[in-house]
């Protein structure tokens, strides 16, 4: 009885020192992520309701495979909204001590933003499009890392050829300005993408005195 009873109070000891570490893993990620940040749930109302938009958007374009990517990260709860997310990122893997893997999403990018390139003449519906399809490549960059890649590089590789694709399967259903508009967003994403992938390889360059 004295065993069966030892045995007991390890195991509580044991388990509940494991989910103190993990309130612990959970404050350090919330904190990598700017704070103040919470799963995208239905008590979320307006977070939910713009990706299922996102969502939409995919599947409309064909993509399929990410939407469905992004379903089973949120229904897992880790797709996270960061209201306070800096450094000009839209969203952010974090994996804090191999026990709390999320993505974050920077809130102003996902709902209420306001449209880029305020100062260029250029249709409202083109800003919106180019923003979402912005945001959706940002995920598959932050996908990458979330399934276990860890180079920078490749994921900016596989971000950029998510682009790609998308430029070579979509256009042929658009006519007109519709279609000149949306080649204009996929290749402006792209050159993003680009840009953001030089400058973090310039982070990274070790420097000399």
């Amino acid at each position: 009885m004295r065993i069966v009873l030892k045995l007991g109070v390890a195991a509580a000891i044991a388990a509940s020192t494991y989910y103190a570490i993990v309130r612990i893993a959970e404050h350090k990620a919330d904190a990598l992520a700017g704070g103040e940040t919470f799963a995208i749930d239905r008590r979320h109302g307006a977070e939910s309701e713009a990706v299922e938009a996102l969502s939409r958007q995919l599947r409309g374009w064909g993509e399929d495979g990410l939407a469905s990517s992004l379903a089973r990260l949120q229904g897992a709860g880790h797709l996270w909204v960061a209201p306070r997310l800096s450094g000009g990122r839209s969203a952010v893997f974090v994996d804090s001590l191999g026990l709390v893997s999320r993505i974050y999403v920077k809130r102003d990018e996902l709902v209420s933003r306001s449209l880029p390139f305020p100062d260029l003449d250029i249709p409202d519906d083109a800003r919106r499009t180019f923003a979402r399809i912005r945001l959706a490549g940002t995920l598959v960059h932050e996908l990458q890392h979330y399934q276990g890649i860890e180079d920078e590089e490749a994921a900016y590789e596989r971000e950029m050829a998510w682009y790609r694709g998308l430029g070579e399967r979509t256009p042929e259903r658009r006519q007109g300005e519709e279609r000149r508009w949306f080649e204009w967003a996929v290749e402006s994403a792209l050159e993003s993408a680009e840009a953001a992938r030089a400058k973090a390889a310039g982070a990274d360059e070790p420097t000399t005195s």
